[in-house]
């Protein structure tokens, strides 16, 4: 068995090398990471070759034999034929291309986990809750302490990546309007804001309105909380009516709006009645969006939901979701 050892800076320069020196029948013994770059030590399996070179010679005494021209002239194929051979030699070629760089993406890996265990065991806990490659990378690029030390820093450190209001909505007050996507849990959200604020400041305090005309049994909903409380419930269906509720409305100190929802393929999202284009400027929008939607769709919503002005988002359905990372990523 013929050994060889090759030093080059990266793994592709080492595997050129390789197939260079000793072909495609070359087999890898190890491969370990040094300070110049990476080594590689190779060697070329006598039976593996013999084998190889018995299966050629069976195939050329075959009993077939093709004439002598007929292995180099072009054969009589139409353009159509081969560009579909072309085509598949291009998606061959593209297949072994993949797989050789998953194997080195796993190689790679492996040596970094042997190298550096306490930072890809915190690489793989992050991107366990969510987050991606390149923030998780971010993360531990400059961690120094053992795993568990280090894992309660990385908590803090995500918890600070994460804006918030100094003032909650019920300390606050004003006039908030929830908007979101149907089902993600807006009136029930302002059931929850509307029972803490009465408990803190009393009933009297507080004005509940709804513009949401579109499914059944919105509003009934809406006042049958708001009997339970003692608060009064206030319909406006158009941007107009709403404006003149808001101004009859400004002695309260808190301002509860409940709109309808809407996809955020939605055509006149923009059209929203508090978008806070033509004359809402008061009132602050928040984004309602459940922690168990896709982070494809999640970010499709915070996108299309960007036309309305927003204040801030909203999360529900936290114990539904698998993973909270994607707050973060969108």
């Amino acid at each position: 068995m013929k050994i060889k050892r090759y030093v080059a800076p990266t793994m592709r320069q080492a595997m050129v090398k390789v197939r260079e020196d000793q072909g495609l029948e070359a087999v890898i013994l190890s491969t370990r990471t040094l300070s110049e770059g990476v080594e590689v030590v190779a060697a070329i399996d006598p039976e593996a070759i013999e084998h190889y070179q018995k299966s050629q010679h069976e195939h050329k005494h075959a009993t077939y034999k093709a004439p002598l021209d007929q292995h180099f002239a072009t054969p009589p194929t139409t353009p159509s034929v081969q560009g579909s051979e072309l085509d598949r030699m291009s998606q061959e070629l593209q297949a072994v291309r993949n797989l050789l760089e998953q194997q080195l993406s796993g190689l790679a890996w492996g040596q970094s986990e042997i190298a550096q265990p306490n930072k890809v065991s915190l690489l793989k806990r992050l991107m366990g809750l969510g987050l991606s490659w390149e923030l998780s990378q971010q993360l531990v690029k400059d961690v120094q302490q053992d795993e568990e030390q280090a894992w309660s820093f990385l908590l803090q450190d995500i918890e600070s990546l994460i804006p918030k209001h100094e003032r909650d909505i019920i300390d606050g007050g004003g006039i908030v309007a929830l908007v979101g996507p149907t089902g993600v849990g807006k009136t029930t959200t302002i059931a929850k804001i509307a029972s803490r604020f009465v408990m803190r400041y009393g009933a009297n305090q507080l004005a509940l309105i709804t513009t949401d005309c579109y499914k059944i049994g919105a509003q009934e909903q809406l006042r049958t909380f708001a009997e339970l409380i003692g608060v009064p419930v206030y319909v406006a269906n158009t941007q107009g009516e709403l404006y003149a509720l808001l101004s009859s409305l400004n002695m309260k100190r808190l301002v509860l709006i409940d709109t309808a929802g809407m996809s955020q393929r939605d055509l006149q999202l923009s059209q929203q009645l508090t978008s806070g284009h033509a004359g809402a400027g008061s009132v602050r929008n928040y984004l309602v969006l459940s922690a168990a939607t896709q982070l494809n769709v999640m970010r499709d919503i915070v996108n299309s939901f960007g036309q309305v002005v927003l204040k801030g988002c909203i999360l529900t359905k936290v114990d539904e979701a698998l993973q909270l990372g994607n707050v973060l990523v969108c």
